[in-house]
């Protein structure tokens, strides 16, 4: 199933990813991707980091980043909306894996 990359780009605006930013760019790619049960360490990222010409150490840690930034500067109620319960309260933001994965599959919905 393909994904849908309006739906995408208002889910990254609103949750606010910086445009200026790698990460931001490779999370689209990551979501293009991205497929339930897929290794992020030895598929995930080395896809991505071959289709962006960077390495896969790279590729993680500005995706960090841009989550990070995001985290710190989006909007609240659009956090709630597409992470709800799903993200510890203990630990604050979600992992790049977890991100990931919930903007795959909130973008391929109907």
């Amino acid at each position: 199933m393909m994904i849908d990359k309006e739906k995408l780009e208002r889910m990254l605006l609103e949750l606010g990813h910086p445009e200026n930013l790698r990460g931001t760019e490779y999370l689209r790619i990551g979501a293009e991707l991205y497929r339930p049960g897929i290794s992020m360490t030895k598929e995930l990222y080395p896809a991505i980091a071959k289709a962006a010409h960077s390495l896969p150490s790279r590729v993680e840690r500005n995706m960090r980043h841009s989550i990070c930034t995001a985290w710190g500067r989006g909007s609240w109620e659009a956090q709630q909306r597409y992470f709800g319960s799903s993200v510890s309260p203990d630990r604050g933001q979600p992992t790049v894996g977890e991100y990931v994965a919930r903007v795959a599959r909130v973008c391929r919905e109907d």
